[in-house]
């Protein structure tokens, strides 16, 4: 034999006794992520732990959302929707969630009214893109500029 046997049973004794030394009654069990953090900090020497509160992480999330309302500007119409699929070169199905079965969809072609600064969603080279309109002229050519990153063509 190589003595495999003989090296995994070693282990397995080792990781038996770390599992024993590290076992908590069952009147002092660890209910809390502080707790947890408490524990682990003080039994486990080898790896470094670090506790971030509930609190702070809604206050950076918080932030962030903050930041991105402030600085952004919504697309109209889309606000309800959480989802889109692009269909066809004119048509995009809308989900209220990314999990929703109930789709939003229309294939009428509708006369919209563009104006400066409206966000809309566009093809340009086989490819959708998300776009703001800088111009347009009487035969209703829209000078845009594209949003960046390009989104996949299959969901954006």
């Amino acid at each position: 034999m190589c003595g495999c046997s003989d090296l995994f049973t070693n282990f397995c004794d080792r990781l038996q006794q770390t599992k024993a030394s590290l076992q908590r009654p069952y009147t002092n069990q660890i209910l809390t992520p502080a707790e947890m953090f408490e524990f682990c900090h003080e039994h486990l020497k080898g790896i470094a732990f670090t506790y971030i509160k509930y609190e702070e992480i809604i206050q950076h999330h918080n932030n962030k959302l903050l930041d991105r309302f402030e600085n952004y500007v919504a697309i109209t119409g889309t606000r309800s929707f959480h989802c889109f699929v692009p269909v066809s070169k004119s048509n995009l199905k809308c989900f209220i969630t990314s999990q929703a079965n109930e789709i939003y969809s229309t294939t009428k072609a509708v006369q919209i009214t563009l104006h400066t600064r409206d966000s809309i969603a566009c093809v340009c080279d086989g490819q959708w893109w998300l776009a703001e309109v800088n111009d347009s002229d009487i035969n209703k050519d829209v000078l845009v500029t594209f949003y960046h990153p390009r989104r996949p063509k299959d969901s954006f």
